[in-house]
């Protein structure tokens, strides 16, 4: 069900990408996707980013005024792993396969762009360690975070 992160790379080396972060801060580690679109900011990342927080839904329309070539989604999906572990979710596994807050209108949101876009729509999945109310990110889904966004950051900064 799950790929790596070389098949991220993979994906979206050489082209033009930009990362939805999904997810609410308030609750612990779901705050993955939008700590990631953070970490980037701080990066100094230079591709199109959106902290879509629960509302992937509204950024449907965003990411082909983005002129992208793939959208990477990120967000808390308990797939089962190691908390802090960064996966590769199948988007057509994603309704039946993975338990993320948000992914019915992730779903959505997916299948609208299927219609309206030709660019690849990535699922990265955080695996949570805490879904508790009023908690900040677990200090193993903080490290993943980092992980991902320096990876990321890292690949769009490569020559095409």
């Amino acid at each position: 069900m799950a790929c790596t992160l070389e098949d991220l790379i993979g994906r979206i080396s050489g082209k033009r990408f930009g990362v939805i972060g999904v997810g609410n801060v308030m609750i612990g580690d779901d705050g993955a996707g939008p700590e990631t679109v953070g970490q980037l900011e701080r990066l100094g990342f230079s591709l199109p980013m959106a902290d879509a927080t629960e509302v992937p839904e509204n950024y449907g329309g965003w990411v082909p005024k983005q002129e992208l070539e793939a959208v990477v989604f990120v967000d808390a999906v308990d797939f089962g792993g190691e908390p802090g572990e960064c996966r590769v979710i199948p988007l057509e596994k994603l309704m039946v396969s993975a338990s993320a807050t948000h992914r019915m209108s992730l779903h959505y949101t997916v299948m609208y762009l299927r219609d309206e876009w030709e660019g690849d729509a990535i699922l990265v999945g955080i695996q949570p360690k805490s879904l508790k109310l009023g908690e900040g990110l677990s200090d193993e889904v903080a490290a993943g975070v980092n992980a991902l966004a320096y990876l990321l950051d890292e690949t769009a900064r490569r020559e095409p």
